[in-house]
């Protein structure tokens, strides 16, 4: 009998153990595993339902070089910041993207800037194409480019709020008759890594928060940004950083620091063709 009692008590003991372990217990502690951590932070997968010949057609791979604007004025700085978190429907809406353009705006501003901010449901096919063609077409030799994206990415694909796919040949095609020897781009999304490679040429820094296959993650509602866009903020902002390449290597850092506390797989990187730093 004695034996059967200790048996009974070891059971007893496993159940309660258990019982402690499981997520349905009000009383267990909360153990976040990486999907729970994937799914808090995780800019979702752009869901593209519709047919594919539907589908095809919003797929703008190939457009024209945009011819530069001669009469543009030299010596100065324009930038685009697009920024999109509200998406047509609401199942692939985000977070903080118009936040991330809005900050890039203001800090971009602040360096002498003429910006052309566009968020959320302006953000169409044609009010992209129609600002990116303004400002191709002011790329001229002195002259000072930014541009920055935030927002779904898809395979290689910037996605406007009315679902089109600007892919990176587009947009690299776009830039291509540029003479302007300082440009900066940003683009904080998912697997955008392909326009890192594409927008690849002489005087330009181009940081991208993911590769063509991995995510980008937005913070939590005390960073108020996509992670990659907040510590390039937090570099420029906070800690006096001054120049572009070691913004973009500070964000890089931080973000893979961010994610291995989270087991999170990242791979935010930056192409630099500047010679020496480049200043805002």
């Amino acid at each position: 009998m004695k034996n059967l009692g200790r048996i009974a008590l070891v059971l007893m003991a496993v159940v309660l153990i258990a019982a402690g372990c499981s997520k349905n217990n009000p009383l267990a502690p909360e153990i976040a595993t990486e999907t729970d951590f994937h799914q808090l932070y995780v800019r979702p997968d752009f869901i593209d339902d519709r047919p594919e010949d539907v589908k095809a057609a919003f797929m703008i791979v190939n457009t024209e070089p945009v011819e530069l604007d001669k009469t543009a004025p030299k010596g100065a700085k324009y930038a685009l910041c697009i920024g999109i978190s509200n998406y047509a429907g609401t199942v692939n809406d985000l977070n903080y993207c118009d936040d991330d353009a809005r900050d890039w705006a203001s800090r971009l501003q602040k360096e002498g800037y003429t910006v052309t901010t566009i968020t959320d449901l302006q953000a169409t096919k044609a009010a992209i194409e129609s600002a990116i063609n303004t400002l191709a077409g002011r790329a001229i030799a002195g002259n000072e480019i930014a541009f920055c994206y935030s927002g779904h990415g898809s395979k290689g694909n910037m996605i406007s709020t009315d679902m089109y796919y600007l892919s990176y040949t587009w947009m690299k095609t776009k830039f291509s008759a540029a003479t302007s020897a300082k440009m900066a781009f940003a683009f904080d999304a998912c697997q955008i890594g392909a326009f890192a490679t594409a927008l690849k040429a002489a005087g330009r820094v181009i940081a991208v928060a993911s590769s063509s296959t991995t995510y980008s993650y937005d913070g939590d509602a005390s960073m108020a940004n996509g992670v990659f866009t907040y510590y390039q903020m937090k570099a420029f902002d906070q800690l006096g950083y001054i120049y572009y390449e070691p913004d973009c290597k500070y964000a890089c850092d931080q973000m893979k620091i961010w994610a291995a506390a989270r087991k999170l797989k990242v791979a935010p990187s930056y192409v630099d063709s500047y010679t020496g730093d480049l200043n805002l």
